[in-house]
């Protein structure tokens, strides 16, 4: 028996193989053209422009909401961060107001009576 005919059934089955992968490799072809097959009518003009249009006018607007969104949101932060500022000023100015009003009132309490009462 040579070895030649040992091996025709696996070279008729590796020959079949390329063909088979071809179209697995490029599905969007067979899509294509199963989809040309089933249309009996020609593409319109309105919907060529949005089967062009749609994607990158998506993207646009996609792109336009998120840099809004992120502007909106660092305007927000950095407003939020100066009332914080101008709320800790407004404490501080008034725990300094406090500590002098007592600071001098101790310093100008009478000192004869128990409550300071004459």
């Amino acid at each position: 028996m040579s070895r030649t005919i040992a091996l025709r059934p696996l070279r008729s089955i590796i020959q079949r193989q390329p063909s088979s992968l071809s179209t697995i490799a490029r599905p969007h072809q067979q899509v294509q053209s199963q989809a040309r097959h089933y249309s009996a009518k020609a593409p319109t003009p309105t919907g060529e422009f949005y089967k062009t249009f749609t994607r990158p006018v998506a993207k646009c607007v996609l792109v336009a909401i998120f840099t809004y969104q992120l502007v909106y949101w660092g305007w927000t932060k950095l407003e939020h961060d100066e009332i914080v500022a101008d709320r800790k000023a407004e404490i501080s100015r008034l725990e300094n107001q406090v500590r002098a009003l007592q600071a001098s009132s101790t310093t100008a309490k009478p000192s004869d009576g128990v409550d300071g009462k004459r």
